[in-house]
């Protein structure tokens, strides 16, 4: 009887050393987890996918005046459009208007928060230089943008 008392009590002293291991390992795992995690995420830079404007294109000179057109780009709803209108003084953007022609209202949203912000990024800039990217957290507006004013530029090249 003696063997059986003393084979459970290891029994026992081994499943409670087990079970503190297991418990009190763990504890400590995920706050070093956290840290870890915390320390190693680095913001995400919008600037690092902003097109390269090429030698050529800082080159032009645009004849003086008030350009319309319309910009394309696709959202994850599919086709969209912007109509742009610069006015150009010695290359230099004066005055913008956008308008949004988006159909969705995703878009629409979107393209309302790209007019209410592009200004800062547009007006007073020389037109060879406009390169936009993510503005009031409207990405893929930009791009109808870009499209209008490239064919501003092409309209007003001299």
């Amino acid at each position: 009887m003696n063997s059986k008392i003393i084979i459970a009590g290891i029994i026992g002293l081994a499943l409670l050393g087990l079970a503190v291991f297991q418990f009190g390992g763990n504890k400590a795992q995920p706050s070093q987890t956290k840290n870890t995690m915390t320390t190693t995420q680095e913001p995400v830079r919008t600037d690092t996918m902003k097109k390269e404007v090429s030698p050529t294109m800082e080159q032009s000179n645009y004849k003086n005046g008030t350009y319309t057109a319309e910009g394309d780009y696709t959202s994850p709803g599919g086709a969209e459009q912007v109509k742009v209108t610069v006015t150009i003084k010695d290359n230099l953007i004066t005055d913008s208007q956008f308008v949004s022609l988006a159909i969705r209202p995703t878009s629409k949203k979107m393209q309302g928060l790209f007019s209410e912000g592009y200004k800062a990024s547009v007006v007073g800039k020389n037109i060879n230089e406009i390169n936009l990217d993510v503005v009031n957290g409207s990405s893929l507006t930009p791009i109808g943008f870009e499209d209008a004013l490239k064919k501003i530029k092409q309209e007003a090249a001299g």
